[in-house]
């Protein structure tokens, strides 16, 4: 498990010679009153990245499929909020 915001979890299992990785908040919200601390979400988007996931289910926008498409979804992210 590895946290991106307080009170967040993600969560991976490899199952059928993949690896599945559950993430709802890698978008944010990035709300103070949620204690958001953005140098700690890109480290935790780092961490997931390093995971190499093959499928994303990500919980408000949808499942990604292969490591290139996990890859760029949260690096967008992390582009948009640099």
């Amino acid at each position: 498990m590895r946290r991106s915001l307080p009170g967040s979890i993600a969560v991976y299992r490899d199952y059928a010679g993949e690896r599945v990785l559950f993430g709802q908040d890698i978008h944010g919200p990035f709300l103070p009153e949620f204690g958001a601390d953005l140098a700690a979400w890109r480290r935790s988007m780092n961490m997931l990245l390093g995971l190499e996931a093959d499928i994303l289910c990500e919980g408000h926008f949808g499942v990604y499929r292969t490591k290139t498409r996990v890859r760029e979804y949260i690096e967008s992210y992390l582009e948009q909020y640099a």
